[in-house]
Protein backbone atom coordinates (compact mmCIF):
# COMPACT_ATOMS: atom_id res chain seq x y z
CA UNK A 1 0.00 0.00 0.00
CA UNK A 2 1.33 3.15 -0.89
CA UNK A 3 2.76 5.43 1.60
CA UNK A 4 0.38 8.86 1.83
CA UNK A 5 2.42 12.14 2.30
CA UNK A 6 1.02 14.52 4.38
CA UNK A 7 1.66 18.32 4.90
CA UNK A 8 2.40 19.41 8.23
CA UNK A 9 0.12 22.27 7.71
CA UNK A 10 -2.90 20.09 6.19
CA UNK A 11 -6.09 21.38 7.45
CA UNK A 12 -4.64 25.22 7.79
CA UNK A 13 -5.72 25.96 4.31
CA UNK A 14 -7.81 29.29 5.60
CA UNK A 15 -5.64 30.29 8.45
CA UNK A 16 -2.88 30.52 5.79
CA UNK A 17 -5.01 32.02 3.05
CA UNK A 18 -4.45 35.05 5.53
CA UNK A 19 -0.82 35.30 5.94
CA UNK A 20 0.91 32.96 3.42
CA UNK A 21 0.90 30.14 1.43
CA UNK A 22 2.32 27.08 1.90
CA UNK A 23 5.41 25.79 -0.70
CA UNK A 24 4.62 22.25 -1.19
CA UNK A 25 6.68 19.55 -1.58
CA UNK A 26 9.79 20.83 -2.87
CA UNK A 27 12.71 18.82 -2.94
CA UNK A 28 15.41 20.06 -0.03
CA UNK A 29 18.73 17.80 0.44
CA UNK A 30 21.59 19.37 2.73
CA UNK A 31 24.94 19.54 1.59
CA UNK A 32 28.73 19.61 3.60
CA UNK A 33 31.77 19.94 1.97
CA UNK A 34 34.74 21.69 3.14
CA UNK A 35 35.20 24.17 -0.27
CA UNK A 36 33.01 23.82 -2.65
CA UNK A 37 34.54 23.93 -6.25
CA UNK A 38 32.69 27.09 -7.86
CA UNK A 39 31.75 24.19 -10.75
CA UNK A 40 28.90 23.01 -7.78
CA UNK A 41 26.58 26.21 -8.09
CA UNK A 42 26.54 26.88 -4.66
CA UNK A 43 27.16 30.05 -3.02
CA UNK A 44 30.58 31.08 -1.50
CA UNK A 45 28.87 34.26 -0.12
CA UNK A 46 27.53 34.41 3.29
CA UNK A 47 23.97 34.44 3.79
CA UNK A 48 23.01 34.13 0.22
CA UNK A 49 21.80 32.00 -2.21
CA UNK A 50 21.45 31.32 -5.82
CA UNK A 51 19.20 29.99 -8.46
CA UNK A 52 20.56 27.35 -11.36
CA UNK A 53 17.85 26.07 -13.58
CA UNK A 54 14.97 24.59 -11.51
CA UNK A 55 17.41 24.09 -8.78
CA UNK A 56 18.27 27.32 -5.99
CA UNK A 57 21.29 26.29 -3.18
CA UNK A 58 21.06 28.27 -0.05
CA UNK A 59 24.07 28.97 1.70
CA UNK A 60 23.17 27.88 5.56
CA UNK A 61 27.68 27.68 6.90
CA UNK A 62 30.83 28.24 5.77
CA UNK A 63 30.46 24.23 5.19
CA UNK A 64 27.00 23.60 4.47
CA UNK A 65 24.44 24.28 1.88
CA UNK A 66 20.86 23.68 1.33
CA UNK A 67 19.93 22.92 -1.98
CA UNK A 68 15.48 23.22 -3.08
CA UNK A 69 14.28 21.86 -6.50
CA UNK A 70 11.24 20.62 -7.91
CA UNK A 71 8.66 18.34 -6.28
CA UNK A 72 10.40 14.40 -6.82
CA UNK A 73 13.70 15.84 -7.40
CA UNK A 74 15.89 14.52 -4.74
CA UNK A 75 17.55 11.79 -6.32
CA UNK A 76 18.77 13.82 -9.40
CA UNK A 77 19.93 16.30 -7.17
CA UNK A 78 21.96 14.05 -4.63
CA UNK A 79 23.01 12.29 -7.72
CA UNK A 80 24.27 15.19 -9.17
CA UNK A 81 25.87 16.43 -6.14
CA UNK A 82 27.62 12.89 -5.36
CA UNK A 83 29.19 13.52 -9.12
CA UNK A 84 30.16 16.92 -8.70
CA UNK A 85 31.78 16.27 -5.46
CA UNK A 86 33.24 12.75 -5.99
CA UNK A 87 36.45 12.86 -4.73
CA UNK A 88 36.29 15.27 -2.08
CA UNK A 89 35.24 14.23 1.50
CA UNK A 90 31.70 15.16 1.81
CA UNK A 91 28.02 14.64 2.95
CA UNK A 92 24.89 14.67 0.85
CA UNK A 93 21.31 14.03 2.54
CA UNK A 94 17.88 14.47 1.21
CA UNK A 95 15.83 16.34 4.08
CA UNK A 96 12.65 17.25 2.18
CA UNK A 97 10.29 15.63 5.18
CA UNK A 98 12.53 17.99 7.54
CA UNK A 99 11.24 21.29 6.78
CA UNK A 100 8.02 23.22 6.02
CA UNK A 101 7.64 25.72 3.66
CA UNK A 102 5.82 29.14 4.09
CA UNK A 103 5.40 32.58 1.80
CA UNK A 104 5.12 35.39 2.76
CA UNK A 105 4.30 38.19 0.09
CA UNK A 106 6.19 41.56 -0.02
CA UNK A 107 3.28 43.59 0.48
CA UNK A 108 2.73 42.06 4.45
CA UNK A 109 6.08 40.78 5.57
CA UNK A 110 7.73 43.95 6.43
CA UNK A 111 4.41 44.29 8.35
CA UNK A 112 4.83 40.72 9.88
CA UNK A 113 8.11 39.29 10.34
CA UNK A 114 10.14 41.85 11.82
CA UNK A 115 7.94 41.70 15.14
CA UNK A 116 9.32 38.22 16.17
CA UNK A 117 12.80 38.33 14.14
CA UNK A 118 16.41 39.73 15.18
CA UNK A 119 17.87 40.91 11.77
CA UNK A 120 16.92 43.82 9.88
CA UNK A 121 14.36 42.85 7.42
CA UNK A 122 14.34 46.62 5.94
CA UNK A 123 15.37 46.25 2.04
CA UNK A 124 18.58 48.41 2.23
CA UNK A 125 19.71 45.73 4.09
CA UNK A 126 17.41 42.41 3.16
CA UNK A 127 16.79 42.17 -0.35
CA UNK A 128 16.20 39.56 -3.09
CA UNK A 129 18.72 36.64 -3.12
CA UNK A 130 19.93 36.56 0.48
CA UNK A 131 18.92 33.81 2.85
CA UNK A 132 19.79 33.13 6.97
CA UNK A 133 19.13 31.25 9.65
CA UNK A 134 17.56 32.63 12.44
CA UNK A 135 15.03 32.55 14.87
CA UNK A 136 11.20 33.96 14.51
CA UNK A 137 9.14 33.86 16.99
CA UNK A 138 11.57 32.19 19.20
CA UNK A 139 11.23 28.89 16.15
CA UNK A 140 14.61 28.58 14.62
CA UNK A 141 13.97 28.98 10.67
CA UNK A 142 15.92 29.74 7.38
CA UNK A 143 14.39 32.87 5.54
CA UNK A 144 14.86 32.45 2.05
CA UNK A 145 14.01 36.46 0.71
CA UNK A 146 12.94 35.71 -3.20
CA UNK A 147 11.57 38.24 -5.68
CA UNK A 148 7.48 36.44 -4.92
CA UNK A 149 8.02 37.09 -0.58
CA UNK A 150 10.08 36.07 1.67
CA UNK A 151 10.25 31.76 2.12
CA UNK A 152 10.20 30.17 5.64
CA UNK A 153 11.30 27.00 6.13
CA UNK A 154 10.68 25.53 9.80
CA UNK A 155 10.25 21.92 11.39
CA UNK A 156 6.98 20.34 10.98
CA UNK A 157 6.74 20.72 14.38
CA UNK A 158 6.77 24.35 14.90
CA UNK A 159 4.82 25.03 11.67
CA UNK A 160 1.37 25.10 12.96
CA UNK A 161 2.93 27.32 15.96
CA UNK A 162 4.10 29.56 13.34
CA UNK A 163 1.52 30.11 11.51
CA UNK A 164 -0.57 30.96 14.83
CA UNK A 165 1.81 33.59 15.08
CA UNK A 166 1.69 34.99 11.78
CA UNK A 167 -2.36 35.09 12.09
CA UNK A 168 -2.05 36.16 15.77
CA UNK A 169 0.16 39.51 14.36
CA UNK A 170 -1.30 40.02 11.69
CA UNK A 171 -4.60 40.43 14.02
CA UNK A 172 -6.82 38.29 12.01
CA UNK A 173 -9.81 37.42 13.35
CA UNK A 174 -10.96 33.89 12.49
Amino acid sequence: MPVEVRSALAGRARDLARVAREVEAVAQVDVRVDSAPASVGLPLEPNTWVANGDREALWLGPDEWLVVGPPGAEDSISKDLERALAGLPHSVVEVSAARAILEVEPAVRLDLLPQGCGIDLHPRSWREGMCAQTLLARVPVILQERETGTRIFVRPSFANYLVDWLVHVAGVRP
